[in-house]
C-alpha cells in the first residue's frame, strides 16, 4: 500500500487523488470521443464533466460525513481532507445526476443520449477510483482466510480497525467488477438500443454488484440497519432500489420500442 506518490515541500500528492484525476481524463477523454461520433459538440462534453466532478466529489464526502458525524466532532477540518478517503458513491452519484442532467437540458442537448454516452466512463472510473482506494488503505473488506487475503500497514484505516488480520480486497473486486460493467456497456453503445438503455443497465448492474460485495465489506455498526436483524446496511438497501430503478425504466423501454415497431 502506497498512499503519497511524492512530496514536494510541505505539501503530499497522494495516490487516492491521483487516482480520481485519472479517472476523470479518461473518461472526459473517451465520452469526448463518442460525442464526437454522434455530432455532439465535446466541448459541451468537458464542461459536463467539469460539473459532474465537482457535483459528485461535494455529494459524496457530504453523504459520508453525514453518516459519520462522530469521526469529525473534534476535527472539523477534517471533512476537507478527502485525500484521506470518504467518499459516498450513492451521495455523488445523486449529486451528480442531478446536476448534471441540469446542465443538460440548460444546454438543450438530448438528456438520453448524452447520459448513454457519458455512462460507461462512469464504471471504468469508478473501477480507478477503487485501486485509489487500495492504495488507501479504505474502503476495506472484512476478515477472511483466503489465499488472496491482505494485510494493510497499521497507519492506514483498514490497519487501524483490523489490526494485522487478512481481510477482503474489496476494492480489487470492485475494480474487477465495474471494468468489467465498463466493458458490456461499451458493447451495448454499439447496438441499436433506445436512448437511455445504458444508464439504466448501469443502474441495473451497478445495484446487484454493490449489494452483492457489501457482504464482504467492512461497515462501522451504525450503518446496519437493527430493524432488518443487523444484517443489511443502508447502502445495500440504497443498491437494491437503483437495481429496481434500472430494470423497472429498462422493460418500460423495451416496451415502448415493441409497440413502436
Amino acid at each position: 500500500m502506497h498512499r503519497t506518490l511524492f512530496d514536494v515541500g510541505p505539501f503530499s500528492i497522494h495516490l487516492y487523488g491521483v487516482m480520481l484525476a485519472i479517472a476523470f481524463w479518461l473518461g472526459i477523454e473517451l465520452s469526448c470521443r463518442l460525442a464526437r461520433r454522434r455530432r455532439i459538440d465535446p466541448t459541451k462534453i468537458i464542461d459536463l464533466g467539469i460539473v459532474v466532478l465537482i457535483s459528485s466529489v461535494v455529494g459524496s464526502r457530504l453523504l459520508f460525513v453525514a453518516t459519520h458525524l462522530s469521526d469529525y466532532s473534534n476535527d472539523a477540518l477534517g471533512v476537507f481532507r478527502i485525500w484521506e478517503g470518504g467518499l459516498s458513491f450513492y451521495g455523488g452519484l445523486a449529486a451528480a445526476v442531478l446536476f448534471g442532467i441540469g446542465y443538460i437540458v440548460r444546454e438543450k442537448l438530448p438528456v438520453s443520449e448524452v447520459t448513454d454516452i457519458v455512462t460507461p466512463q462512469i464504471a471504468l472510473g469508478i473501477s480507478l477510483a477503487r485501486i485509489g482506494c487500495f492504495l488507501n488503505g479504505c474502503c476495506f473488506g472484512k476478515e477472511c482466510n483466503l489465499p488472496w487475503a491482505v494485510h494493510f500497514p497499521p497507519d492506514s484505516q483498514a490497519g487501524w480497525t483490523m489490526g494485522h488480520a487478512g481481510i477482503h480486497p474489496t476494492q480489487l473486486y470492485a475494480v474487477a467488477a465495474n471494468f468489467g460493467i465498463f466493458i458490456f456497456l461499451r458493447y451495448l453503445l454499439k447496438r441499436k438500443l433506445p436512448s437511455g438503455s445504458i444508464f439504466y443497465s448501469f443502474l441495473m448492474l451497478y445495484g446487484i454488484w454493490r449489494f452483492s460485495i457489501d457482504f464482504l465489506r467492512y461497515y462501522e455498526p451504525n450503518m446496519y440497519i437493527a430493524q432488518l436483524g443487523g444484517a443489511i446496511t443502508w447502502t445495500q438497501v440504497a443498491s437494491l432500489g437503483i437495481s429496481a430503478v434500472g430494470l423497472i425504466k429498462l422493460f418500460g423501454l423495451r416496451s415502448r420500442n415493441r409497440h413502436a415497431t
